[in-house]
């Protein structure tokens, strides 16, 4: 009798087995399949530069900024009519490349604080001109138009010298860069210009 019962079990235990398969054709976990859903549909990441700069996004106001007051300090001077301001304990550097300064230009009604974050302004050494281009060209996902030209410096009429001056330029949908190295200079400036209006023909990302 108690063979028999064993060998029942067993033959129960064999068309189970059956029925479930290995396991290679196991019903898909619902909750799984929608993970995996949300993570194909989820928006791409945000990129450095062309959303923001330094956590701060385009065109934020400058009174929406947390403790802007408390970490930001007024450069007493402007561009292209905005505004001027540097961070308090800054990071000084692009990647490994270190800058001499970093300065954030807000346009707009600076008087009520509503102006927006327009624009950044990089000094550093005209040594790391290749370095900075390099690391745009990385960061951006296109590669910079450059050109070097021959023009006479006027800024000293009694020399009248040539000046070598090569440019690296980005012209995006979404932003507009600037590097700008005089030869005469050991400082190169790095302008980087969010556009309002994103351009329908510009190239890039």
């Amino acid at each position: 009798m108690r063979k028999k019962w064993i060998g029942f079990l067993m033959a129960l235990l064999v068309v189970f087995l059956g029925c479930s398969g290995t396991g290679e054709k196991a019903a898909v976990d619902p909750a799984k399949k929608e993970a995996e859903t949300v993570k194909k549909e989820a928006p791409a990441s945000k990129k450095p530069l062309i959303d923001d700069f330094r956590g701060i996004k385009w065109f934020t106001k400058r009174s929406e900024i947390p403790r802007f007051s408390e970490n930001f300090a007024n450069r007493d001077y402007s561009m292209d009519g905005g505004s001027t301001w540097a961070k308090k304990d800054e990071n000084k550097s692009l990647g490994d490349i270190p800058l001499t300064e970093i300065v954030y230009v807000f346009c707009g009604d600076k008087k009520k604080g509503d102006d927006e974050f327009c624009g950044v302004k990089l000094d550093f050494d005209s040594s790391n001109f290749d370095n900075v281009s390099s690391f745009l060209n990385a960061s951006l996902g296109t590669f910079g138009a450059q050109n070097t030209e021959n023009q006479m410096d006027f800024n000293d009429p009694r020399l009248r010298t040539k000046d070598t001056i090569t440019t690296a330029k980005w012209d995006l949908p979404s932003l507009r860069i600037e590097i700008r190295k005089l030869s005469q200079y050991s400082s190169v400036t790095c302008e980087i210009w969010a556009k309002k209006e994103k351009s329908k023909t510009g190239g890039g990302l």
